[in-house]
């Protein structure tokens, strides 16, 4: 599988995180007129992904801030506990059409409050970008 493609798993995780929810994430993102563009992302490669193999997404949001939300992930074989990647990525929320930065809304918030962890800054240190990165290559 090519290296870039795995933000894409990534994001498909996301979206049925929503759908799950009973509030699938284009649909419920355009009613609210926000976005949720992403600003960072990080990736680490443990292992190849085999063209055709089926792989499961581990989801969950390990910040949130005022604005803004870090989602993380980890890919594994379907079934099998070796990790073939992680990776994490901040999505900030905007309003739509003018993408200005605001906060998140309430609406948001009620859908995803069984997975938020509680509000904190963000802090602009190298280390707390990159969650992961005390686990060694």
């Amino acid at each position: 599988m090519y290296f870039g493609n795995i933000f894409r798993y990534f994001e498909i995780a996301e979206e049925e995180l929503f759908a799950s929810l009973g509030h699938p994430r284009v649909r419920f993102f355009k009613q609210k007129m926000i976005g949720f563009p992403r600003v960072e992302a990080w990736a680490r490669f443990r292992k190849p992904v085999v063209h055709g193999e089926m792989v499961e997404v581990t989801l969950w949001i390990e910040k949130r801030t005022e604005k803004s939300l870090l989602y993380c992930f980890e890919l594994r074989v379907d079934g099998q506990k070796e990790l073939l990647a992680e990776g994490s990525y901040w999505a900030v929320c905007i309003h739509r059409p003018d993408f200005r930065p605001i906060p998140l809304p309430p609406d948001v918030l009620e859908v995803l409050k069984d997975y938020l962890p509680p509000s904190s800054r963000r802090s602009r240190e190298h280390g707390d970008r990159h969650p992961h990165r005390d686990i060694a290559p």
